[in-house]
């Protein structure tokens, strides 16, 4: 079928890879942001946690926009879209994760794995055709 060819080319895109490569180095720097905070300067750990993730957040934007999808989109009209995106994703997570232990009686990691995978994808396919996709870089730039 058509959507499965693409599906299979998407997954196996450099720009997915990137992706995740780039989730991980997000993750470093929110965490270590996170720990930094809390254990070296004493900070409260809902305001480090807070900065923490807004620090992977923004890492993940950077090197979404400058290296991955190489986006010649104005700031101003992609971090919006990208902030909002995640927000999306990362309420399916919260969703999916939910149903699964809860109504599905599925084990926590088992919803975690499958929540996390899907936050992953919805939050890749937004990255790449909604928020860094330049339809009229004349406008945005």
């Amino acid at each position: 079928m058509f959507w499965q060819s693409k599906l299979h080319e998407l997954v196996k895109s450099n720009t997915f890879i990137k992706f995740c490569l780039i989730g991980i180095i997000n993750a470093i720097v929110g965490f270590s942001l996170i720990l930094s905070l809390i254990y070296i300067f004493g900070v409260n750990y809902l305001i480090s946690n807070l900065v923490g993730y807004m620090g992977g957040i923004l890492t993940s934007f950077i090197l979404n926009k400058y290296v991955n999808f190489k986006s010649e989109g104005h700031i101003k009209f992609e971090l919006p879209i990208f902030l909002f995106s995640f927000i999306i994703a990362y309420s399916v997570n919260l969703v999916v994760l939910y149903s699964l232990v809860e109504f599905f009686h599925q084990s926590k990691i088992v919803g975690i794995v499958i929540a996390s995978s899907t936050y992953t994808f919805l939050f890749y396919l937004a990255s790449r055709f909604i928020v860094f996709h330049n339809r009229h870089p004349n406008v945005i730039k």
